[in-house]
């Protein structure tokens, strides 16, 4: 592939999830110091909404709590096995909402927004191609729930159940 080179050593896109940080949301402009150092070309960025660290505390735990009700009655929409959905919610969604709270209250001030500390930091946001937005579509329209549906604002692709976010991605050029 004569087009695609690489050495051993270089970061071509990195993944970084907003809510990898909320354990220590103060941590965030650090981790993104490092993920310059990395120079990577691309840093593709995920954000469920619910960790709101430029929210006060008490409208940080209400928007959580709404963020995460969104993600349990679309997981309910699916109709999968009681026993699955038992156990997404036990090993997946309580140690995130156990995280996301606890990370706000061992770092109870107020943090700028993501995008203003990834903007801050160096990152520009990337627009999606075409093709990425068509196929995020299909895959929903592949799926066999209804209510899924995305959107696309400014940089953002964000997946929705019933108008309500679930989840957005974001890409960045370093």
């Amino acid at each position: 592939m004569p087009y695609f080179r690489t050495s051993e050593n270089e970061a071509i896109v990195v993944n970084f999830p907003i809510w990898s940080s909320s354990n220590h949301p103060a941590a965030l402009p650090l981790l993104l110091r490092f993920i310059k150092q990395l120079s990577p070309k691309l840093m593709v960025s995920l954000d469920r909404g619910c960790d709101r660290g430029d929210l006060p505390l008490q409208q940080h735990l209400l928007h959580g709590i709404q963020s995460y009700t969104n993600l349990l009655e679309s997981l309910d929409a699916t109709n999968a096995m009681t026993d699955t959905v038992s156990k997404i919610e036990r090993f997946l969604f309580q140690p995130r909402i156990e995280s996301t709270t606890l990370g706000r209250l061992r770092s109870p001030d107020k943090m700028p927004p993501w995008k203003t500390l990834f903007a801050s930091a160096g990152f520009t946001p990337v627009s999606f191609s075409n093709f990425t937005e068509s196929q995020a579509d299909c895959v929903v329209k592949r799926t066999l729930v209804r209510g899924f549906h995305v959107e696309k604002r400014q940089a953002l692709l964000i997946l929705c159940w019933q108008n309500r976010e679930l989840i957005s991605a974001s890409a960045w050029r370093c």
